[in-house]
């Protein structure tokens, strides 16, 4: 960077990003960014506690809810927050690493969504992943700079 102007930018430090399934993305020099699989990792204990839920009464639409019903419902809710909040973490971490250390960042846009279908048959993996909320973590912290670029997939 400058020292006039923190906006001018060296454009010699760059990286070009990209999808990867079996890790969070792979760059321009064939290294594959590590990414856990949080929710992999909290399934058995995210199914028993799902199931524990589905034998309290309150869990059909017209019975009235227990506080049992009510709890365990916590229990739930507090085990997809976890898992939710590993993965931020982990992609603020990296995403952070990212917009320090390289000038240009060149990401590919992709539809995610579409991506994530279930025809496709890796939807859960996809969106475990969390490659989406890595990219808008990334533009928003060289949107300011300028820094990313993304280009249209073909």
């Amino acid at each position: 960077m400058n020292a006039i102007n923190p906006y001018v930018v060296d454009k010699t430090n760059a990286i070009g990003l990209d999808y990867a399934s079996d890790g969070l993305y792979v760059d321009n020099n064939g290294n594959v960014g590590t990414n856990h699989k949080y929710y992999r990792e909290s399934h058995g204990k995210l199914a028993k506690a799902q199931r524990k839920l589905s034998r309290r009464q309150g869990s059909k639409k017209h019975e009235a809810k227990s506080n049992n019903y009510i709890k365990q419902l916590r229990k739930v809710n507090r085990i997809h927050r976890h898992i939710a909040n590993q993965r931020l973490d982990n992609l603020h971490k990296i995403s952070t690493e990212i917009a320090n250390r390289y000038d240009v960042v060149c990401v590919e846009s992709l539809d995610m969504k579409s991506m994530s279908n279930k025809g496709f048959g890796n939807g859960k993996a996809t969106l475990d992943n969390g490659y989406g909320m890595f990219l808008s973590m990334l533009e928003y912290k060289l949107s300011e700079r300028n820094l990313l670029t993304k280009v249209k997939c073909f």
